[in-house]
Order: C-alpha cells, then sequence, then structure tokens
C-alpha cells in the first residue's frame, strides 16, 4: 500500500511538473489561453524578431541590422533585457545609453602619479610569465580609483589557502606590526 501511494504521489509531481514553469513569449499553437492584443501570435517557426517586437536575453535574436534594445527611459535597461522587456530596433537609431570611455592600458610616466598605482605599474612592466608558475608569494598593491593604497594589502592566495593580510595608510606605510593575519583582518 505504502508503495502504491509513492508511485501516485511521484507520478503527479511528474505531470505538475513537466509543464512549462514560465509562461511561454512567443505564439504555441498548441498552448490554451487568453491571447492578448497587445502580444499578436507569431510563427513559431521564426529564427529571428521583426522590428518592433519584444526581445531580450532568453528570447531570439532580432533579425539582421536590428538590435534588442530596452526602452530609452527605462530604469534599469539590464533588468529590462533579462526579463525580456527590450525591442527590436534598427541598430543604427539605437542610441547607447552611456558612453563607453576606453583607458590606455599602457603605464604613465606621470611624476605626481599616487604611491599605490606607481608600484602597480612597476610591478606590471617587470612581470614574467614564469613567475605565476613558481612556488613564490605574488604581492600585487590593491589601489583605489585615485591610485592610493586601500587600507588591506595582502599577499596573493595559493588555492584554498588564504594569504597573510595587513594593514596600511595611503601611501602604504604599515600600520601596525601585529596586524598579520590570514585574510580576515578589519583595518
Amino acid at each position: 500500500m505504502f508503495l502504491y501511494l509513492n508511485i501516485l504521489v511521484l507520478l503527479l509531481l511528474q505531470t505538475a511538473l513537466s509543464g512549462p514553469l514560465t509562461t511561454p513569449t512567443r505564439g504555441c499553437p498548441t498552448c490554451k489561453g487568453k491571447h492578448s492584443q497587445t502580444q499578436p501570435t507569431v510563427d513559431v517557426n521564426a529564427t529571428s524578431l521583426a522590428v518592433g517586437e519584444p526581445c531580450g536575453v532568453y528570447t531570439l535574436s532580432c533579425a539582421s541590422g536590428l538590435r534588442c534594445a530596452p526602452a530609452e527611459d527605462e530604469p534599469r535597461p539590464l533588468r529590462a533585457l533579462l526579463e525580456g522587456r527590450g525591442v527590436c530596433s534598427n541598430a543604427s537609431s539605437v542610441s547607447p545609453t552611456e558612453q563607453v570611455t576606453t583607458v590606455d592600458s599602457a603605464p604613465t610616466e606621470d611624476p605626481n602619479e599616487a604611491p599605490c598605482r606607481k608600484l602597480l605599474t612597476t610591478l606590471i612592466r617587470g612581470l614574467d610569465a614564469h613567475l605565476f608558475k613558481s612556488h613564490h608569494d605574488i604581492y600585487m598593491p590593491n589601489c583605489d580609483k585615485r591610485g592610493f593604497f586601500r587600507k588591506k594589502q595582502c599577499w596573493s592566495s595559493r588555492g584554498k589557502q588564504r594569504g597573510k593580510c595587513w594593514c596600511v595608510d595611503e601611501n602604504g606605510m604599515p600600520v601596525s606590526l601585529n596586524t598579520k593575519q590570514k585574510g580576515s583582518l578589519n583595518c
């Protein structure tokens, strides 16, 4: 009797979970339910979306020359695309929401460069590929956006073993001598 009850529960769970967990975003000829007039049914065999069709990260791609973009007044554009609230539009007519600025990756020779940034630049210039394969610890300074040292500095981690950390001031000078611990140091 107990076995039959378990089998019945499994069959009920299988039928309940075999259906779609989300509502379909495209027209579905076998799906029953209300078709809203704002979302017309679309050919299921389509391979790309046309101008004006709703799109997102988890939908079909927009047709060639089109781009999926959130509404311009959308406060959370990434969330809108993840939730399928974008619209296919001409790629040339879509204006980027934010200008992309590239930072020159070449180190600067500025004599007024902040101390942490200066040390980091020097270390990066002197790095060798074999250094990363060696068993020596590596120290890379932890800099803030202005190029000064963050309060907490640490040696590199090795797998699951955290490196030793210590507290410093803005110029990289140790704050106290007895602060070396593994990873969980509050400065």
